[in-house]
């Protein structure tokens, strides 16, 4: 969960909900800041301010509100509150304030939101979302900073070494934990995919379960294999349909073929798993069944191309079909040429698999690119 919907309690945030929330007056803390929207023009302080919250906590920067400050005895600042909404010009646009921020700030924030919030009159603040960084720590000029409360200050040379020693602590039991584990799944999800063969959503969950280390992901990765294991759910609900279109074009041809050339009777279609490719001289038998079926017809080969590559020392004759108490032989080139064919061109041709072969070359490539983004991290 980001800072703005920890503060507003929702993600669609209008100019009534800030107006609301200020009117609570919860003071600067730790976690939230307010800054005038003439702090705009300044990137600097905004870019100072920012790298404290990623170094530290993360928080929320609403920019667009101006402060109302009490002092103590000694005139030092004893708590900061917000005081009203400063908007500002619709020429203050966020993509000028991100790139003041991204070229101030080293290395980037990663998972960064900057949400522009207008009124009627079109009018703009911001609210600035700054997680706490896996990448700390973060310069601004060539700074590194804290925030203590409300306050800002520079770290010690001993708070850098520190901060940099925990993360990379941190990094290497998340690639133990977590990166090497997900790479592995999404590679061999990949390959799969590559085959048109639907992977199981669930190989993510052993991994995904690790909450502990899970919070330590960047957000931007977390969020892509989110969206990664919900497109595979998705898919492989489709799946279960495409394999039985599949299977019912090879039935259906096989059991053609069988009326046409030996003058079958029966209306039942032929059983997959019992239709057999023969061999001499060793007598090798390889089961022509649902599953290998399925990934003939979607990666477009022809049986006795398969055949060969498997058994290349054999050779392959005939196809036996059991179709009630009778088996029919069929020579296996005819039945590539008669019925396989036909098969094949029907499942090019069928809008539905179509369909389904291009998610999953899409998804395949979205893993491999998963894989690449670990790899920077």
């Amino acid at each position: 969960m980001g800072f703005i919907e920890r503060f507003f309690r929702n993600t669609e945030i209008k100019a009534e909900d800030v107006l609301s929330f200020i009117s609570q007056k919860i003071e600067e803390n730790m976690n939230l800041e307010y800054k005038d929207i003439e702090t705009y023009h300044d990137p600097d302080k905004l870019a100072k301010c920012i790298a404290s919250f990623a170094n530290t906590d993360g928080g929320l920067m609403i920019l667009g509100v101006s402060e109302s400050r009490t002092k103590d005895e000694k005139g030092r600042i004893k708590r900061i509150y917000p005081d009203k909404i400063t908007w500002g010009e619709i020429s203050l646009d966020k993509e000028k304030l991100e790139n003041q921020l991204a070229v101030r700030i080293r290395p980037p924030v990663s998972g960064l939101v900057v949400k522009p919030i207008r009124n009627e009159k079109d009018q703009v603040i911001y609210l600035i979302d700054i997680p706490k960084s896996n990448s700390a720590p973060h310069m601004s000029n060539h700074v590194y900073y804290e925030r203590l409360n409300f306050r800002v200050r520079p770290m010690e040379h001993y708070e850098v070494a520190n901060l940099f020693r925990t993360n990379w602590t941190m990094k290497q039991k998340l690639v133990e934990s977590i990166y090497e584990p997900l790479s592995s799944i999404l590679e061999s999800h990949a390959e799969k995919l590559g085959q048109y063969d639907c992977p199981d959503p669930r190989d993510f969950e052993s991994v995904m379960s690790k909450t502990y280390y899970k919070a330590q992901m960047p957000f931007e990765l977390l969020e892509n294999i989110d969206y990664f294991v919900e497109q595979l759910k998705r898919l492989d609900r489709e799946e279960y349909s495409v394999r039985e279109s599949v299977f019912d074009i090879a039935r259906r041809n096989i059991t053609d073929y069988l009326r046409e050339k030996q003058g079958i009777l029966g209306k039942e279609l032929v059983v997959l798993d019992y239709v057999l490719v023969n061999t001499k001289p060793m007598k090798h038998e390889v089961k022509l069944d649902y599953h290998l079926t399925y990934e003939l017809l979607m990666t477009g080969q022809n049986v006795s191309n398969y055949i060969s590559k498997v058994h290349w020392r054999d050779v392959y004759q005939e196809v036996s079909i059991p179709y009630g108490a009778e088996t029919y032989h069929i020579n296996l080139h005819d039945f590539d040429e008669f019925v396989w064919s036909k098969c094949l061109k029907e499942v090019v041709e069928n809008s539905r698999i179509i369909q389904f072969k291009k998610d999953a070359e899409i998804l395949s490539s979205e893993a491999w690119d998963l894989i690449e983004m670990i790899i920077e991290y």
